[in-house]
This record gives C-alpha cells, structure tokens and sequence, in this order.
C-alpha cells in the first residue's frame, strides 16, 4: 500500500507540475526534474518507498532507450552519412577533448575527464527535436544538421557505455579493462543484432499473424526486457541492453508498430526515471555552492555551443548556420543523466560533483528553449556582418546574365526547376550555401555559387537586379523574410516565388514582398483530393473546377496587399478572376489548319485570343481568318474558370461537347 501512495503521490505532482512547465514553455523532462525535487528526501521528503521507485526507474529508462533505438534508423543514418559522419564526430571529439583539457587543467585526472567528456557531449535529442518542431524547423538545413548530430551522438551511447565500467577500474588494469569492455560490446553487439535479424522477425511474424493486439504488446515488452537483462547478463548495463535491441529492431518491418505499441509504458515509466534523478538533487548543497554552479553552466554553454557550431562551420557553411545549430546543442541531454546514475554506481564521480553536475544539468535543459528562440536573432545579425565566406566570385558569363531566373536553394525543388529552365533553354543561376553541394554541383556543369541568401551583397551578385525572377526553394524561415525583403528593395518589378511548408506562414512573407507564395502542406492537400474524387469517378472538369476554387479561396489572403512597382499585379489583384495564358499548337494538334473563326473561342467559352506569336513576330488582334500552324502560341484573356474551359476546348477543337478529363485548368 505504501508503493501505490507513493505512486499516486509522485503521478499527482508530476501532472501537476508538467502542467505549469508547459505553460511557461518549458520541458516536461524539467517538470520531472522538480517533481523529483519537490518530494524526494531533500525537499518535502513524501515518499517512503524509495528502492521500490528506483527499480521502476531502471524499467522507464530501458523503456526510453528502446525506443530511442527503434526510431534510430540506420537507414536514415546512411543518407545523412556525411552530416552525421562528418559534423556529428568531430562535434563529440572536439567536445571530450575540450572537457579534458579544461578538467586536466583544474587537476583532474584523464579518466575523470574522459568521463565528464561523455556528460558534456551528448544533447538532448527529445527537447530539441520537440522545440524545432514546434517552430516549424525539422525540414531547414540547419534542422537537418541538427538532426545528424543527435543521431551520431544517440549512437555513440553504445561505447560510452561501455566504456564506463572501464573507466572505474583501477589506474594498472585500465587499459585492459577498455580493449576488454570493446570487444564485449562488439560481440554482444553482434549477437543482438544475429537475433534481431534472423530470430526476432520470425517470432513476431507469428504473433501478428494471430492477430492480437495485447499478444504483440507483450512480446514487445518480452524483447525489449529481455534483450536488456541479456546484455546485462554478458556485462553491459541494463539500459544499453535496450538501447541495442531497439537499434537492433528499427529496421524491421514492425519497427514503426513496436513504437507505436510500447509509447504509453515509455512515457508513464521514463518519468520515474526523472522524478528519481530529480529526488537525488539536493538544494541544501546547490544553495551553499552557486559560483562553482554557475561556473559549470557557463562552461557546458559555451563549451556545447563553440562544438556545435565548429563542424558546420568547417563544412562550409556560413557563420549565420553554425550559430543556429550551434544553439540549438548547448544544453546536456537525457543520455548524460543514465551516464552519470551508471558513474556515481561505480563511484567513478564524487558526491560533490554528482550534486554539481545533475543542478547544471538541469539548468541547461530549463535555459534550451530560450537559447533556441534567441537562434534566428543571432543568425540575424552574424548573416547581416556578413564575411569573406559569404560569397564566391561569379564568372563572367554569369555576371553578364540579364532577364534570367535566381534559383535559391538546389534541394529536391531546386534540381528539378533548374533542370527544367535548361531543358527549356532559359537563362538560370543558383545560390546555395552548401558547400559540398555547391562543389559537386558545379563539377555537374550546373552555374551554382555559395552565398547566404539573407546577404542582399549575394542576391546583388547574382543579379537580382537584372533578373526577372528570384525562386526562394528554401525551407529556413529564419532567412526567408530577410531575403524577400532584400530582392524586393533592390529590384521592385522582380517577382518573387517563395514555397513554405505552412501556409500560416504565406501573410509575413507577402508582407515582405514575395509576389506568389506556394504552400506545400495546401498543395498537398489538394493533390490528394483531386485523386480521391477521381477515384469516385467525378469527371475531371468538375475536380478542376472545385480545387480550382478552393485553391482560389485558401490563396486569398495572399492579394490582400498589392506591391509596389508591380501594375499588372495590382490589376490582378483589383481584378482576382481575370488572368491571361498561352497555348502552344502542338505539331499533329486538329487546330493545325484551322482558322480562328471555326474555334470560335470567344462563342463557346467567352476567352478572348489577344494575340498569335509565329515564329518570333507578334501578331496583334488576329483576325478571324487567320489559319493557326504548328507552333504557333495563342495569348488567351478570360476569367480563371473560362481559361479552363477554353483549353479543354483548344485540345478537341470540333467537339462542342467535351469528354471527361479534357478541361484541366491551366496552372497560374
């Protein structure tokens, strides 16, 4: 009875208190923390069934190790390899080495410093990955960079671990006691994976295939339980036991289900954990010891910040960007709370800097989402200073472009635009902050140049001044206002096309200047209605028509506010249903040999044919009988929904009555 008072005690405060750290914006793994603190023995002193809570504890934090595990993709970790391989290992030894020499200096030992290098290097993987999502920058480059760094440092959880134990053993064995922890991490490595490859997948094979959720939900503790108490067994720690089945498991073809399965127990369990760690806090010591507290949190900051943002920046890219990841690591993650539990186990840290440690710790964790929302401003102004690595020369033939397209950002959007402009024989450069990319790209044949587009020296550079068109294919709303801004003050009759991920986001960036912004989570949408409608059968006119609307209204925050310089785009603006297009007669088209006057457009649909462009001449106002050729390029005026229909008739010109599927809407 009394294990279930304790219990209902610890759940109560701990709601209670997650409550108000959500509200303040703060991590629940803090509110955790202060649970721990508020009812453990050197605060209000609640609880009597201590050992007990513990033994949960272990339970949580295996729980939270095996699912970190499993959604620790090794084959998300392959296509991030050279982030991950790159700025992730050279962030963690940069780390440890400077956590030893600092400590080496104050009269540490190697082995304490080692140690202390293993706290200090590992990030906080769950409160970061949360606040960028919350901020809508997962998808950034400076989101993915991020990302590859918390997956190496996840991974290297595994030797550390390891390597703990050997880290304990005295100074005559110590080596020894290294190569051995290695190789038997490596063989029970090994042997975990062999199972989870050729012997897990079979069992649970079976078990899906009878069919019950609660069969599966206890073989998936089964594993997770089992596989950690194995490795415990062979000599690894009981978390690292879980961490490497749910590594070991993230490939399979249940992976994603196990995750979804095995959340509740994590999330009840892992809490335990915290609140334990946070009992273990003793204020009495943290009042009488602030300046060495505060010493060691201004250390883990700039020492986290400094090797966070070294690696980005010797990747090549610029200041602005390793600040923002940079930033987003300087704080000590979950990871260094099990290292510290299994170090103060083997006695391997003092009471004294235990106590020093876990208050720094958590203060960091606390101080994360201020250093996270700061980020931008700092980036802001670093971007604004500028530098002799913002930019690279443009050759001549670029510096002589006029009329072109500026493609900003060579992702997956920028490739296929810039392949499309070549294809099309239409003049084009790219801006790319990548380095790497930038050098493969331009060993391709691909006129691309490094800058950070939130420089307006870069957009000048590239000639947004003679440019017809600026693309922003960037996913940093960190950078995208600034650089809307820039393109617009420098050329007011450019337009500017900037895609977004939110459409919540398309006001600030009209406000900024941007003169069309595409929403990808709108377009996306609506491309799964239009399938889901023809999967009804609807005809294809009649889903143009409706998505065309929809299109229209969800757009129609972005005309509100008319730019300067622009007339046509006013009119538009003034006149949202009427728009203008093109439409080329394809060689073998039925309109090659007619006259005008037998479409009769202007009769069947109410768009008018302003305009015949042959072979590089303009013929204005053409007359009825004029015999339309191969190539020729109509310029049609009407509203949005008379254009659609016109096209539908321009592709099956003696038909009055068109077919489903002939009348798709051009697109604007």
């Amino acid at each position: 009875m009394d294990l279930l008072r304790d219990l209902i005690i610890l759940f109560g405060m701990a709601m209670a208190i997650a409550f108000l750290m959500r509200k303040v914006r703060q991590p629940t793994v803090v509110g955790y923390l202060l649970t721990g603190v508020v009812v453990g023995p050197y605060g209000l002193r609640l609880i009597s069934e201590t050992p007990a809570v513990e033994l949960m504890a272990e339970v949580g934090v295996a729980l939270l190790l095996f699912t970190i595990g499993l959604e620790l993709s090794l084959e998300k970790l392959a296509r991030m390899k050279s982030v991950v391989l790159g700025a992730g290992s050279l962030q963690l030894a940069v780390t440890v080495l400077a956590s030893i020499g600092a400590l080496f200096w104050r009269g540490f030992t190697l082995r304490e410093g080692v140690f202390w290098g293993f706290l200090v290097a590992t990030s906080s993987t769950a409160i970061v990955m949360k606040l960028l999502e919350e901020r809508g920058e997962l998808e950034t480059v400076h989101g993915r960079i991020v990302l590859g760094i918390l997956l190496f440092q996840d991974l290297c959880v595994v030797p550390m671990m390891a390597l703990v134990p050997a880290l304990a053993a005295p100074g005559a064995a110590q080596a020894l006691r290294i190569l051995v922890a290695l190789a038997k991490s490596l063989a029970v490595v090994s042997l975990i994976i062999l199972a989870a490859r050729y012997f897990f997948p079979r069992i649970l094979h079976a078990i899906v295939g009878a069919r019950s959720r609660e069969l599966f939900i206890i073989a998936t503790i089964f594993f997770a339980m089992g596989t950690a108490w194995s490795a415990s067994r062979l000599g690894l720690s009981l978390p690292l036991g879980a961490f490497l089945a749910g590594i070991a498991l993230s490939e399979s073809e249940y992976g994603h289900q196990i995750v979804a399965e095995i959340l509740p127990f994590r999330d009840s369990f892992n809490s335990l954990f915290f609140i334990s760690i946070g009992m273990l806090i003793n204020l009495r010591f943290v009042r009488a010891h602030p300046a060495e507290l505060c010493l060691i949190v201004v250390a883990i900051v700039v020492v986290k910040l400094v090797t966070g943002s070294l690696p980005v920046w010797v990747m090549g890219f610029p200041l602005r960007m390793a600040a923002l990841v940079g930033l987003a690591l300087a704080q000590v993650g979950e990871f260094s709370f099990v290292l510290l539990h299994e170090g103060a186990r083997l006695r391997l840290v003092p009471v004294m800097h235990y106590q020093l440690f876990l208050a720094a710790a958590v203060l960091t964790m606390a101080a994360a989402p201020g250093w996270i929302a700061a980020a931008p401003r700092v980036a802001l102004w670093l971007g604004q200073k500028g530098g002799r690595r913002s930019w690279l020369a443009l050759d001549d033939r670029t510096e002589q472009l006029e009329d072109h397209v500026i493609i900003c950002g060579f992702g997956l959007n920028g490739r296929r635009l810039a392949r499309l402009l070549a294809e099309s024989g239409l003049p084009y450069v790219v801006v790319e902050m990548n380095g790497r990319l930038v050098r493969s790209a331009r060993a391709e044949g691909e006129p691309i140049y490094f800058g950070d587009v939130g420089n307006p020296e870069i957009l000048r550079r590239a000639g947004v001044t003679r440019a017809r068109v600026v693309i922003f294919a960037l996913s940093d709303p960190a950078v995208l206002s600034r650089a809307i801004s820039h393109a617009r003050l420098l050329n007011p009759e450019i337009q500017i096309i900037a895609r977004i991920k939110r459409l919540a986001d398309a006001p600030g960036l009209r406000e900024a200047g941007a003169s069309d912004v595409i929403a990808e989570e709108l377009e996306a949408w609506m491309e799964i209605a239009v399938r889901v409608l023809r999967l009804y059968g609807m005809p294809r006119e009649a889903v143009a028509a409706k998505i065309f609307a929809l299109r229209e209204e969800d757009y129609e925050m972005l005309r509100e506010m008319p730019l300067p310089g622009q007339p046509l785009r006013d009119l538009q603006d003034l006149l949202p249903q009427f728009g203008a297009e093109l439409f080329v007669v394809a060689p073998g088209s039925p309109l090659e040999g007619m006259e005008l006057r037998e479409v009769d457009l202007r009769a069947r649909t109410g768009v008018a044919v302003l305009a015949v462009l042959r072979d590089g001449r303009m013929i204005h106002n053409p007359a009825g009988d004029l015999r339309l050729l191969a190539g020729d390029q109509l310029v049609l005026i009407g509203s949005r929904e008379q254009l659609g229909a016109a096209f539908g008739v321009l592709r099956e010109p003696r038909l009055r009555s068109q077919p489903a599927g002939t009348a798709d809407p051009p697109s604007t």
